[in-house]
């Protein structure tokens, strides 16, 4: 199996500023998610940033790093230019990971590339995990609906496919070839990702077959709110 990993880091961020580079323990935020993300069986790790400060912070630690235009419309768009930019093959599997995932599991990312690489009715691959009952009407929370790997629906509403057995939390780790990518960024936001803020909308929307296999982490948290800092520390300092 042969990926790479690209993972997209902005300086913006309205709830936490400057979030790539919070402290997290001794190693920032963006540090933890770059040493997870090398702990898979990726053969390259980038990091794609909008933000000097970041570039060179990430430099400092030994990463690969890019600096990439500052006015791309989400993380996707700063995947593709960096992607662009290592001169790689159309085939060539690309996995996006999240800068804000410092708990991210090595073999979560193989699985994602494993699931695309080895099942050609899928265009991306992404990952899933179990729903609790308490997110269920959460809107902030992104369900995802498959059955024998395939998605069925990615919504924020609960009630908009009614088959339960098939509902799961949706997790933001993509895998698609350089060719998919360049198809994806060069298609008009859809109106589902215009109504929900949902980017894999436009893809679902537009026909791309999307697979998602269940994630083996036993933690998944994503540092968007003060809120969710706390936790992170918690889960770094009960770790020790």
């Amino acid at each position: 199996m042969s990926f790479l990993v690209v993972i997209p880091a902005r300086k913006a961020s309205t709830r936490l500023p400057n979030k790539p580079l919070l402290d997290l323990d001794g190693k920032t935020l963006i540090q933890r998610v770059f040493i997870q993300a090398t702990k898979s069986k990726a053969k390259k790790v980038i990091i794609a940033t909008d933000c000097k400060d970041i570039l060179e912070h990430a430099l400092s630690f030994g990463a690969n790093a890019i600096l990439t235009d500052s006015n791309h419309a989400s993380g996707t768009d700063r995947v593709y230019e960096a992607s662009l930019s290592l001169e790689i093959p159309d085939n060539e599997i690309i996995v996006n990971v999240q800068g804000d995932e410092p708990f991210i599991d090595p073999e979560d990312i193989n699985q994602t590339a494993s699931l695309l690489e080895n099942n050609n009715q899928f265009d991306i691959t992404t990952l899933f995990s179990s729903l609790d009952p308490s997110e269920r009407n959460n809107k902030n929370v992104v369900k995802i609906w498959v059955n024998d790997n395939e998605v069925l629906l990615f919504s924020r509403d609960p009630h908009d496919l009614e088959e339960p057995e098939f509902i799961h939390r949706h997790l933001g780790i993509y895998a698609y070839s350089l060719s998919t990518l360049r198809f994806f960024v060069s298609l008009k936001i859809s109106k589902g990702e215009r109504n929900q803020k949902l980017e894999q909308l436009r893809g679902f929307e537009n026909g791309l077959k999307f697979g998602a296999i269940k994630s083996v982490a036993k933690i998944h948290l994503g540092i968007d709110t003060p809120s969710d800092l706390e936790k992170a520390l918690k889960i770094l300092k009960d770790g020790d």
